[in-house]
């Protein structure tokens, strides 16, 4: 088969590899498409998260190839999505249900081979089954839906509320529909490319501006700010600008990426006085199926956020295109 693999920071080699064999407890799937992520980036930085060398890919779906010794319930032709984390089951943290927050967390994509090849092989618990009528591109969707329906249940969006997303990648355009879902009245996202805005808007955003214009839109609040704010690009500068546009009593969601060593100053009083719930968010517990049926019923749409696709041998392209902002979401295709 044919693989990427980041061998050492900002270095992508495309080789030929045996196709795995399952172990016992495990099945190969034949990788039909996996996104890019920022976290690809992050790992291909060498700045955290990955163990490098490392074959990437997370957000993926296709078909069961072969089965491992015991496995039952899995079919060979079945049709899957994965979900790429795979906890310990023995940490505090596992043991009181928080399995995202893991103490010695596996990651498929990230600390064991991806889905940047041809054949992947997965644990059966990670796989989750894909109805027949939902394209694979699309299930492959899945992760980064499922990602964002815990930051939507970590915000408390309550119908009537009013919602301000920093970024319109494509985390932001899921957020912008999971919240018009869960009631919110009022949608406003800041963005800096206009291409992205226009697609918000046609997703259902009541306003797209760019970042230097987010401040007006919340001053012009009934309540000078917004009930929820969500940092959705990572970037440091509009985690600081989330507190500037938050009304009092209201949320702030921390869900971005953002570099491990940049601060964000605060102003304890603030807090206090205004009340503010400020909260991070990290991967997807307990959210997989809820987003395959949001993804299946046609209730989020992510169709329109592939804008590009690349073979294996075009991984590096795809990688620089996401770095420098090209693209909504773009997928890697195994078997183009």
């Amino acid at each position: 088969m044919l693989r990427a693999v980041f061998t050492k920071p900002h270095e992508i080699v495309i080789e030929e590899a045996p196709i795995p064999d399952p172990p016992p407890g495990e099945a190969v799937v034949r990788v039909a498409a996996c996104g890019i992520c920022g976290t690809d980036l992050k790992i291909n930085e060498g700045h955290y998260l990955g163990r490098l060398p490392v074959t990437p890919g997370h957000e993926f779906a296709g078909i069961v190839e072969a089965l491992g010794e015991g496995v039952t319930g899995v079919r060979v032709g079945d049709l899957v999505a994965i979900n790429p984390n795979l906890p310990c089951r023995r940490c505090e943290f596992c043991r009181i249900g928080k399995p995202h927050l893991c103490l010695d967390a596996q990651a498929v994509g990230v600390t064991r081979p991806g889905a940047f090849a041809e054949f992947c092989s997965i644990p059966i618990e990670l796989l989750v089954p894909v109805p027949d009528d939902l394209p694979l591109a699309l299930a492959a969707m899945m992760e980064p839906v499922s990602c964002c329906l815990h930051g939507i249940d970590l915000a408390d969006i309550r119908p009537g509320d009013s919602v301000i997303l920093l970024g319109g990648g494509s985390i932001g355009l899921i957020l912008l529909q999971l919240a018009r879902a869960a009631g919110a009245t009022f949608i406003a996202i800041s963005e800096p490319r206009a291409e992205k805005r226009e697609l918000a808007l046609s997703l259902g955003a009541d306003c797209a501006v760019e970042p230097g214009e987010i401040g007006s839109v919340a001053e012009s609040l009934p309540d000078g700010g917004a009930q929820v704010v969500i940092e959705c690009a990572g970037v440091t500068v509009a985690a600081r600008q989330a507190l500037t546009l938050v009304r009092h009593g209201g949320t702030v969601l921390l869900f971005g990426v953002c570099p491990p060593e940049e601060t964000v100053d605060l102003q304890p009083y603030e807090v206090f006085h205004r009340e503010i719930t400020i909260r991070g968010c990290y991967t997807n517990p307990f959210t997989d199926t809820r987003a395959l049926s949001l993804l299946a019923s046609g209730r989020v749409l992510v169709e329109p956020l592939i804008t590009h696709t690349y073979s294996i041998e075009e991984t590096a392209e795809g990688i620089e295109a996401v770095r420098r902002g090209e693209t909504v979401k773009a997928q890697v295709l195994p078997s183009r």
